[in-house]
């Protein structure tokens, strides 16, 4: 059985794309979309979907204070926010609020692919546009076990420069421990 999509964004445009792309996709199928904020009430009701992509910069309503509406009323629907943000700030709220993950508008279709299956399938996926690939290469080395110096040595830089991009991943990420770096970037998805 197909995993069932609906999508919220206020470009018609944008969301015909999506359609194509998903459409395209056999264990995908898109069940309704919208434009506003004002709709998803109704869409989730007579669609109910099994992931929303939803963009949250609307027209007419607050994207992270909808994103926690929805969790409220369909708690088991996964919420994956489509944004141009790439803040951290902004990603650890929608996360905060209910979201099973961001990916950016700008990012590929397999990628896009890969974030709704990881949610569909009840992962959560962090939010890697915050993450600049040099903090995304060290955390997959941190990740697969690999110690500041295996890591410096593979890289060519030097360890203290390591060390930095650790604390700024924990920083970033809320991330206490190199065990939480661990866990945390085995739950990334394939790039």
């Amino acid at each position: 059985m197909p995993t069932r999509v609906a999508i919220v964004d206020d470009h018609r445009l944008v969301r015909e794309g999506l359609k194509r792309v998903l459409d395209a996709q056999e264990d995908l199928q898109v069940v309704g979309e919208c434009g506003t904020g004002s709709e998803v009430s109704e869409l989730i009701f007579d669609c109910a979907p099994d992931v929303l992509l939803l963009d949250v910069t609307l027209p007419d309503v607050d994207g992270l204070t909808l994103i926690a509406k929805i969790r409220e009323t369909r708690p088991e629907m996964h919420v994956l926010v489509l944004t141009m943000h790439s803040e951290a700030e902004y990603a650890a709220a929608a996360v905060k609020r209910g979201a099973s993950g961001l990916i950016g508008k700008d990012a590929s279709s397999e990628r896009l692919l890969g974030a709704i299956r990881t949610v569909a399938a009840g992962r959560a996926i962090p939010v890697e546009r915050t993450l600049s690939s040099r903090e995304r290469e060290i955390l997959d080395r941190i990740a697969a076990g690999a110690s500041n110096e295996q890591i410096a040595e593979d890289l060519g830089i030097r360890v203290k420069t390591v060390e930095g991009h650790c604390e700024r991943l924990m920083k970033k990420l809320d991330i206490h421990t190199r065990a939480g770096l661990v866990a945390y970037g085995r739950r990334l998805p394939e790039i």
